[in-house]
């Protein structure tokens, strides 16, 4: 006599038209649930190389008031000889100057922000000076344009020099500036030097210095620039990182993890659903066969065994075909959209998952098996 293991391995192979529907199903959730994890990785990955490219690597400062006394080469010289820092210099913006101001040329007029800062730190930020001549830091009475504020004034690339009224003070144009890549708050604001805005009364409570690093170096730079800055107070200085994308990327990732976990879970349940109705409808077709073989003396541990194995054997061949057919469309996905392919190691564990799905839902079909009553089979013939 056979053991629960071949004639599970027969039976499976006798009904294969029967067994094809919960196989699909198997097949196709494992597939789905390989898909999805290479997506997730590979969008993930592509997401974070993106914010790479777009991380500007620039630390920001905040200087207590006192520090406007001392001068921008000497704030200079004690930053830039720290390790990995390629340039700084003052750069006070957004919220740090709450102030708008009204310019007006050729009869036009608006309101727009003002940043305040030199040029050192107009490069730190990696802004770029698009037409005319840079501000020398001492200079009292010129700004420069973002490139938004110059279009809507009517003032053109080759008009340097040309006079604007800043809230009513006569200033000259000294050029006109572009903000850096992914970056847009310069193209709407005025640029002026912190000695014209002590002379219009615009100058902020506090300094704000640009630290431009290399990148990836934030971290270790943001540890001597406290004591650099401000060698009396360290503790009056605040920092602002660049955003590190690997965080990112770790949170895209916990994202669509879940998103995956949720859909997986929907696609087992309905995969264990399935191999019930197929065992029970295998139980029903084959009550004399079972009768006959607990008539005959067979353990009833056997017949469950053998159900369990065979819808083992069922999940087991879905999950390996599902895991393989998902691997090559994600890899297909990948070459297709540029992305780097890849896979986490748990993929590997789906053939296993597939067992696990057809023992759960022959779980119940198997002990139904056990019970059936030989008496009855032979009373009923």
């Amino acid at each position: 006599m056979r053991g629960p293991a071949s004639r599970a391995a027969v039976a499976l192979m006798r009904r294969w038209r029967r067994n094809l529907f919960s196989l699909c199903a198997v097949l196709f959730c494992a597939a789905t649930f390989v898909t999805l994890q290479g997506i997730t990785l590979g969008t993930s990955e592509r997401t974070a190389q993106r914010f790479v490219a777009m991380e500007t690597g620039v630390i920001t400062a905040t200087l207590p008031a006192a520090s406007w006394e001392r001068a921008e080469q000497e704030v200079i010289d004690q930053v830039v000889g720290i390790p990995h820092v390629e340039n700084a210099g003052t750069l006070v913006m957004g919220d740090q100057v709450p102030k708008s101001v009204t310019a007006g040329s050729w009869g036009m007029r608006l309101s727009t922000n003002v940043a305040i800062g030199t040029m050192n730190g107009l490069h730190a930020r990696g802004a770029q000076l698009r037409s005319g001549l840079p501000l020398a830091d001492d200079d009292i009475n010129a700004v420069l344009l973002g490139e938004r504020v110059a279009r809507e004034l009517g003032i053109g690339d080759g008009q340097s020099g040309h006079e604007i009224a800043v809230d009513g003070v006569p200033m000259r144009v000294a050029g006109i500036i572009e903000d850096a890549p992914h970056q847009s708050a310069l193209a709407t604001s005025i640029v002026m030097t912190p000695a014209t805005a002590r002379r219009v009364d615009l100058l902020p409570s506090l300094r704000v210095v640009q630290i431009g690093v290399e990148q990836g170096t934030a971290n270790q730079v943001a540890q001597h620039l406290p004591m650099a800055l401000a060698p009396e107070q360290p503790q009056a200085v605040s920092l602002k990182l660049p955003a590190d994308p690997r965080s990112l990327r770790e949170s895209l990732m916990a994202d669509a993890e879940q998103t995956t976990l949720i859909i997986t879970v929907v696609m087992v349940v309905v995969s264990i659903f399935t191999v019930v109705n197929t065992m029970q409808i295998a139980i029903t077709e084959r009550r004399r066969e079972i009768g006959i073989s607990l008539g005959l003396g067979m353990p009833a541990w056997h017949i469950a065994l053998q159900f369990l194995l065979e819808a083992m054997l069922l999940g087991l061949c879905g999950g390996l075909v599902g895991m393989t057919l998902g691997s090559l469309i994600a890899a297909t996905i990948a070459m297709c959209m540029g992305w780097q392919f890849m896979l986490p190691w748990s993929v590997a564990f789906v053939p296993f998952a597939g067992a696990i799905v057809g023992a759960v839902g022959a779980l119940v079909p198997a002990v139904q098996a056990t019970r059936i009553n030989p008496a009855e089979l032979l009373r009923s013939n």
